[in-house]
């Protein structure tokens, strides 16, 4: 995540936060997001997948969003930006921003 406050260095403790414990997180928000916005439970054979990617994300993913995503927040600790596919409402790309500091990406598809 990089240099991101001016403190000193030599008084900085890091906090490890197993990936598992961000998937975790991940979907649970992306369910959660279904039901509240729309009603649904995500059940089989529906599934959500968990990506990370470098800092920027992937190109298309990043025009999809900003061209068809919703806004769901909760700040300064969750921003949530969804995009539905217009063919089947079940199919989706969330990207989640923890504390404007970490994203992860998911996909909600029928494909187990």
């Amino acid at each position: 995540m990089g240099d991101r406050w001016g403190d000193i260095p030599e008084e900085r403790t890091a906090i490890l936060i197993p990936k598992k414990s961000f998937e975790r997180m991940t979907e649970k928000i992306v369910r959660g997001i279904y039901y509240v916005a729309d009603g649904i439970y995500i059940e089989p054979p529906s599934t959500v997948s968990f990506f990370v990617f470098p800092e920027g994300g992937i190109a298309e993913w990043n025009e999809t969003l900003d061209r068809w995503g919703e806004r769901f927040a909760l700040e300064p600790g969750i921003v949530v930006r969804r995009a539905v596919s217009h063919e089947d409402h079940l199919s989706s790309l969330f990207e989640i921003t923890f504390w404007m500091q970490f994203k992860t990406y998911a996909v909600v598809s029928d494909q187990p």
